[in-house]
């Protein structure tokens, strides 16, 4: 057989050989930026071995670089000014300053230069990847996301590469650990919402302000990476329906369990014929379900191809070394294959609301017989879970013009999907 030739292009793009090592910058010291140094720093000697070249942070950018911890890297040059990283002999930028606009122009910028990027950043990657990832392979160099979504979890890689040979239909997964958090301990030890947050804040798991995590939103743009993957498709995150926990009551929570089901923020998304359902909620789930049983501020996702069928992905999904994991094996990929071309989607599937008859619970703030009295008109099937706080019920499966029907006639208090 005739050997063949390596290629000296690839789509037009000069392909950029290995050097003797990698210079890195470092765009943000704080947790996981500090969890990058330590993992390269430990692991080195693995990575030379195997991929024959040092993977060397040479710059870093910081808002205080007088101050800050130098983490050992003592020959790196500490800067605030991006100019200095703009300016300097780089092979590979890591953003992990978190931000969208600042960030952004790092981003493109370094891009625009012909520098491979990591970045764990999803509220940028939300609005921009489409963007971005097509001036990457303009350039000829890439752009890796890993960290973006479930911290330590390899599930961007999962989706695009481990099940590439399925059709995916459904992508569902608990996505914050927060929330999980929170909830766990809601379900588990009868904590108020208020409480939960509180305990929350104190270990340091949700902000002062939580509300990116608690209303959903956290949530929402990383279902919106996930089903950009998983249904080969532009996503709209604006057009992402949300609803947080904030809103949950712990007695909701009790009474559900009493039912053998466990409450859950999940970012799920469906592939149907009109288009793709892509949104973030509370749901309720059989105990039996693998996702019941995540508990703490783990992260999951659970995946149904049509040749794999269903699986889950478990883990951390946050943490300084936990996701700088996932960026560090970024790293490895660039450095091990150079320019990775991505795959840009290619449609913009129509985002659509619930369709399907679905189970719901419901508690409703209106007299019991008035409430079987709407159910009875409306010839809806049900299941009485509670009578206090007020009349609370599972419904069969209905329909959303149903759905709607009966809210209209009877005020619903609370209201979550069952699966």
């Amino acid at each position: 057989m005739k050997k063949q030739a390596i290629p000296t292009k690839l789509r037009g793009v000069e392909l950029k050989w290995r050097r003797a090592g990698m210079k890195i910058a470092l765009c943000g010291i704080g947790t996981v930026g500090g969890g990058v140094v330590k993992v390269l720093a430990e692991n080195q000697a693995q990575f030379q071995a195997k991929y024959k070249e040092d993977l060397v942070i040479t710059h870093v950018l910081t808002r205080d670089p007088d101050k800050v911890d130098r983490l050992g890297l003592e020959s790196a040059v500490f800067t605030d000014r991006v100019e200095d990283i703009y300016e300097a002999d780089i092979d590979l930028v890591v953003e992990v300053m978190g931000g969208v606009d600042f960030a952004y122009q790092v981003i493109r910028q370094s891009l625009s230069q012909g520098r491979h990027v990591v970045t764990a950043n999803k509220d940028l990657l939300a609005l921009h990847i489409d963007e971005l990832q097509a001036l990457a392979n303009e350039k000829g160099v890439s752009l890796l996301y890993e960290a973006s979504v479930a911290g330590g979890i390899p599930i961007i890689n999962g989706v695009q590469v481990g099940l590439a040979a399925n059709q995916i239909s459904g992508v569902m997964g608990i996505l914050n650990g927060t929330t999980n958090y929170m909830l766990s301990h809601m379900t588990q030890d009868g904590w108020t919402y208020d409480h939960a947050l509180s305990v929350a804040q104190e270990k340091g798991y949700a902000e002062a302000d939580p509300t990116n995590d608690v209303g959903g939103f956290d949530a929402a743009r990383k279902i919106t990476l996930l089903s950009r993957l998983a249904y080969d498709t532009r996503v709209d995150f604006h057009q992402v329906s949300v609803k947080g926990i904030d809103t949950v009551d712990a007695s909701d929570i009790a009474i559900a369990a009493q039912a053998g089901y466990t409450m859950k923020l999940l970012g799920k998304s469906t592939k149907t014929a009109a288009g793709i359902q892509v949104g973030v909620e509370p749901v309720l789930l059989p105990n039996a379900h693998p996702l019941s049983g995540v508990s703490e501020a783990f992260n999951a996702v659970y995946v149904e191809g049509n040749a794999v069928g269903q699986t889950m992905f478990w883990g951390p999904g946050a943490g300084s070394l936990e996701t700088a994991s996932a960026v560090v094996s970024d790293i490895l990929q660039i450095a091990d294959r150079g320019f990775i071309p991505a795959v840009l989607p290619s449609q913009e599937l129509a985002i659509v609301s619930q369709e399907a008859p679905a189970c719901y619970y419901l508690r409703f703030d209106a007299p019991a017989s008035h409430v079987r009295a709407v159910l009875q008109t409306l010839e809806i099937g049900y299941l009485t879970l509670a009578e206090a706080p007020g009349l609370t019920i599972k419904t069969e499966a209905i329909s959303p013009a149903v759905l709607t029907k009966l809210e209209a006639n009877a005020t619903v208090v609370a209201r979550y999907l069952m699966v």
